[in-house]
């Protein structure tokens, strides 16, 4: 109940994007606070050593098994025995294929994501967005033109269990709002963006996981051409070194994943987010 409490405390101050999940740089700033002070090789085993299930984060549960852990190493026979009967639960839940703690436990795979892919295109193009308006009434109960990110959410869980990942939802739908200035809601003329914004951001959130090497959420030049190169995207070297120094606007070397988002979602599908 102590370690619960206080790290819930420390948990909210370091996780700044309020995704409810930590990467390496939150995680290395939440051992900070607790006076845990390692160098970054040694955080970065420490958190590859927590997230075992490879989406890149550590969400609090993990935290805080893991401070308890090392904080208080000797075996506890009733907290072992919870702990265990959670994992075996968790592992149950993932063999069949289910979801749990927002992220989709099933194996992805490029074929989903081209088959959902074509689906949005189309629902895009057509003239009279007719299949996205009757898309927006589901999701706008109370017919008020706006909606909320707890209100994106429960529908992307119940209709695409593909793009059920809390971390590229909340991505998507600021880049959405930021577009136009507008907080805290999605205003109805911005659906259309919101919808290829929720698609590309959970694609390349995934493949992210798997060419972000040192797992903190940017990228390097060669992590980006990578990255562009699985994603599809039709480019020379040169061209991809070009596109790269452009996103590097400050000549820092890395660029953010966001960043690459937004660039690679005006790339795949232009005529959308226009």
């Amino acid at each position: 109940l102590f370690w619960f409490c206080k790290l819930h405390e420390v948990f909210q101050q370091i996780n700044t994007v309020k995704d409810e999940t930590l990467d390496l740089d939150e995680f290395t700033q939440g051992l900070d606070h607790l006076g845990c002070h390692l160098s970054r090789q040694e955080c970065e085993k420490e958190f590859r050593s927590i997230h075992q299930d490879r989406h890149g984060c550590v969400d609090f549960g993990e935290f805080c098994l893991y401070v308890r852990h090392r904080v208080c190493p000797d075996q506890s026979p009733v907290a072992d025995a919870h702990e265990a009967e959670a994992h075996a639960v968790h592992q149950q839940v993932r063999d069949a294929g289910g979801a749990t703690n927002g992220l989709l436990v099933k194996k992805k795979t490029f074929k989903d994501f081209d088959d959902l892919e074509a689906k949005i295109k189309k629902l895009c193009a057509e003239p009279d967005n007719k299949g996205l308006q009757n898309m927006w009434k589901k999701i706008d109960l109370n017919v008020n033109n706006i909606v909320s990110l707890a209100e994106i959410d429960k529908w992307v869980v119940e209709n695409y269990p593909l793009l059920n990942h809390k971390p590229a939802l909340i991505r998507a739908m600021n880049a959405t709002m930021d577009t136009h200035g507008t907080k805290d809601f999605v205003h109805k003329k911005d659906f259309k963006l919101l919808m290829v914004n929720l698609f590309y951001f959970n694609k390349l959130f995934w493949l992210f996981e798997q060419g972000d090497a040192d797992h903190d959420r940017r990228l390097t030049e060669k992590e980006f051409k990578w990255m562009v190169t699985v994603a599809g995207a039709k480019m020379t070297d040169a061209e991809a070194t070009q596109e790269f120094k452009k996103l590097d606007r400050n000549g820092g070397g890395v660029i953010l994943f966001d960043e690459f988002c937004q660039w690679l979602t005006h790339k795949a599908c232009p005529a959308c987010v226009s």
